[in-house]
């Protein structure tokens, strides 16, 4: 069996105590009309762990199955809570449950996911089936790191607290008020939402993504300030670190024509409201704390505390880190930096924008900063303004060098030139890219964004040489995989082609393009088999 993103063994891991399926199979009732309820819910196959047989009280005699870590290998984890699972000596306790949780703490999502309301949930999605006592309660949020917080099947009156049965004689009796078939759907919708953000993020994690590198290297970073080279769009830096107006008509007259089309183009008016920040809000020259300033030096160590929590997607240790951060030095760019990474994560772009608007503000040398802004601003598609803030990251490190932010932002414009058909722009940036940083740990981004130009330019095999590059460095990125199935169906590789397509159809997450690619491959195999047989 296999999970629905590639890696995971499963989708659903059910953890439960033997003793609370025994007395009416409850648990093996529940796992049969969840399962019903997810095949109504999802297009894909759902699969499931659950074992029937599974161990029960833990003496130190046995050995925990190998095979077992493998398993845990999951999307969602559903503990079946009952007055009987937060045991130390249970098997489920101490080789399921603590151990889904150290294993996830560490795996490519982390244990809590943004949602994209805005709200954080946590890959375990407890059950509960029996009121339990306090002691267990604050036993399992320990460990959690959080709330116990869950979907109840609890049926409790005067003096009754039992699980909730799919056929209640007395059903109206009940005081949680909650039935059953709602119940399943809950959980099923759970599930939903928690898949599908896991996959958002997972679509994510193959391009260009949402920066959340600093500068250390002060002496460089000094540079660089006042450089006219890295001046942004309708303002001039002169070496004495102030700034002048330059024609900002054009701004004037876009600013006009974006605030009547109201809300869809936020980011046009936060760019505005940036600009005149910048422009006038600051008199006289920008002041930047040294690296021997010791509030700097005490934020930048909270700063990179807090990278590392969100990094795992440990959101509230992060937003601590970077509230010690902010009040040793309120002003601090990289701060305002990481809390919009950490904004951004959490799904709250809006106040990912405004915070990183701050940190612009504050030092208007953070590439990472300009980088994002470029990058919140594609994800809206206002592409207009993305370049331009694509390319102020880029000249800001073109002194640098930074690998951290400069190739990821050649290679995001080259994409985004190629999103709105600007093939030759995309070579020609994209080849600059290649040439400059051959050695990037990013260049397979590259080498796929510039295989697809000239793919969308006719030239196949080109684009077969860099996507085969790109390909050689991360084989199993879905989009590389598409476009390599392209390039040699363009190029008459049929037997190729149809390897690839297949490839892209096992990694692919999206439902409606894996329904697309598979349609396209049931044609191209038909057509190419037609063609042996003539």
């Amino acid at each position: 069996m296999s999970g629905i993103i590639p890696g995971y063994i499963y989708d659903i891991f059910i953890s439960y105590r033997q003793k609370d399926n025994k007395y009416d199979g409850w648990v093996t009732e529940f796992v049969d009309n969840l399962k019903r309820e997810l095949g109504a819910t999802f297009k894909e196959e759902i699969s499931v762990y659950f074992d029937i047989d599974h161990h029960d009280g833990l003496l130190e005699t046995h050995d925990v199955d190998a095979s077992l870590k493998e398993k845990l290998k999951c999307l969602v984890f559903i503990p079946v809570i009952s007055r009987t699972y937060c045991d130390p000596k249970s098997f489920a306790w101490e080789h399921e449950f603590k151990a889904f949780i150290e294993q996830v703490s560490n795996d490519q999502f982390g244990l809590r996911i943004p949602l994209p309301n805005g709200n954080v949930a946590s890959r375990v999605l407890p059950v509960r089936i029996h009121e339990p006592d306090i002691s267990d309660i604050k036993l399992c949020e320990s460990v959690l790191g959080g709330a116990l917080r869950g979907i109840d099947f609890i049926y409790r009156s005067a003096g009754v607290n039992r699980p909730l049965r799919a056929s209640e004689d007395r059903p109206l009796d009940n005081l949680n008020k909650v039935y059953y078939r709602d119940q399943i759907n809950k959980v099923a919708n759970a599930i939903d939402e928690l898949i599908g953000s896991l996959k958002r993020i997972q679509n994510t994690s193959h391009s260009e993504s949402w920066s959340l590198i600093e500068s250390v290297d002060q002496k460089n970073r000094a540079i660089i300030l006042g450089d006219e080279s890295h001046k942004t769009p309708g303002l001039q830096f002169q070496t004495n670190g102030k700034i002048q107006k330059k024609d900002t008509g054009w701004l004037q007259k876009q600013g006009g024509y974006w605030i009547k089309n109201n809300y869809k183009y936020i980011f046009s008016i936060l760019f505005i409201a940036l600009m005149v920040v910048l422009a006038f809000g600051r008199k006289g020259s920008f002041s930047f704390l040294g690296a021997g300033n010791s509030k700097r030096e005490v934020a930048r160590a909270y700063v990179k505390k807090a990278k590392v929590y969100i990094d795992k997607n440990e959101f509230e240790p992060a937003k601590a880190e970077l509230d010690l951060a902010f009040s040793s030095d309120p002003k601090y760019s990289y701060a305002w930096s990481s809390l919009a990474a950490l904004s951004y994560k959490q799904g709250d772009l809006k106040n990912a924008v405004m915070q990183t608007i701050k940190a612009i503000e504050y030092d208007p040398k953070n590439s990472g900063a300009a980088y994002n802004m470029a990058y919140a601003l594609d994800d809206k598609k206002d592409y207009h303004q993305a370049i331009i803030w694509y390319k102020t990251a880029i000249k800001i490190d073109s002194t640098l060098k930074k690998d951290s932010t400069i190739v990821p932002a050649y290679s995001a414009l080259g994409r985004l030139y190629n999103n709105i058909n600007q093939p030759i722009d995309a070579i020609i940036i994209l080849n600059i890219a290649r040439e400059k940083y051959p050695g990037s740990k990013y260049i397979y981004l590259v080498y796929r964004n510039l295989g697809n130009a000239y793919l969308m330019q006719e030239q196949p095999d080109s684009a077969l040489k860099y996507l085969e590059l790109s390909n050689k460095i991360k084989p199993q990125e879905a989009e590389t995989n598409l476009y390599l199935a392209k390039a040699y169906e363009a190029a008459g590789k049929i037997t190729r082609s149809i390897d690839l397509w297949q490839n892209y159809i096992d990694l692919e997450t999206d439902s409606v393009k894996i329904n697309d690619a598979k349609r396209h491959l049931k044609e191209i195999t038909i057509r190419h088999l037609q063609e042996i047989i003539k």
